[in-house]
């Protein structure tokens, strides 16, 4: 935790797709962690939590809104990876840590997991695969060997969810109520020219304008 606290703090300082860290508690039994209020919430609670009908029905239901909160994503993964020294690799990324500051600008949180970049450390050695289940690395889960590439997957799940509407694992109506990855779904869907079939319903479909900009994302 002090090696998050005292190197994070810093580099969430410098970059706007990265929940800032303003403060940590490390003494006797008391560890805390203090990050700025990001004022619009969580990006997983607007894609999934039914019962909001205000969440459900906001400006997050656009594919512009959409697509803005993937590229702002990928934006903070990217600095971490490539201009932080050492590089971080952030090891959880999945829409419930990704939040939405008074700007709606999407920002990376939760460094809880966080490690430097194995290939910039001689002493690293694998260790068990950590992460949220559905979004881990399937080599990494696997093999226990981490690389950047491992958020990047997270971050590809987390696409996913904004292009189709549900969760990283879901309950397939169409087949019983069996439980499937949403991996497993969109990208055979979008494999077979089908990406319209998986689209989520609640956003309608894209605009002349964004067509390209969907299937590109897909």
């Amino acid at each position: 935790m002090d090696w998050c606290c005292k190197h994070h703090r810093e580099y969430m300082k410098k970059n706007k797709h990265l929940v800032r860290l303003v403060g940590y508690c490390d003494e006797k039994d008391e560890r805390l962690l203090v990050y700025e209020c990001m004022k619009n919430g969580v990006v997983h609670d607007y894609l999934h939590d039914k019962n909001n009908v205000v969440k459900t029905s906001s400006l997050i239901n656009s594919w512009k809104m959409r697509i803005k909160i993937a590229l702002d994503a990928a934006r903070g993964i990217e600095y971490l990876h490539n201009y932080t020294v050492p590089p971080i690799i952030h090891r959880d990324i999945k829409s419930s840590n990704i939040l939405l500051d008074m700007n709606w600008t999407a920002r990376v949180s939760d460094f809880r997991l966080s490690l430097m970049d194995p290939e910039s450390d001689h002493n690293y050695k694998p260790m068990k695969a950590v992460g949220t289940v559905s979004y881990i690395d399937p080599e990494y889960y696997g093999l226990n060997v981490l690389t950047t590439k491992s958020d990047v997957y997270g971050l590809g799940v987390v696409m996913l969810e904004l292009l189709t509407g549900k969760r990283a694992i879901f309950k397939n109506d169409d087949n019983g109520g069996t439980p499937i990855s949403l991996v497993n779904y969109a990208v055979l869907a979008i494999m077979a020219d089908e990406l319209v079939k998986v689209l989520d319903h609640r956003v309608g479909p894209p605009e002349l304008n964004e067509t390209k900009a969907v299937e590109l994302m897909a």
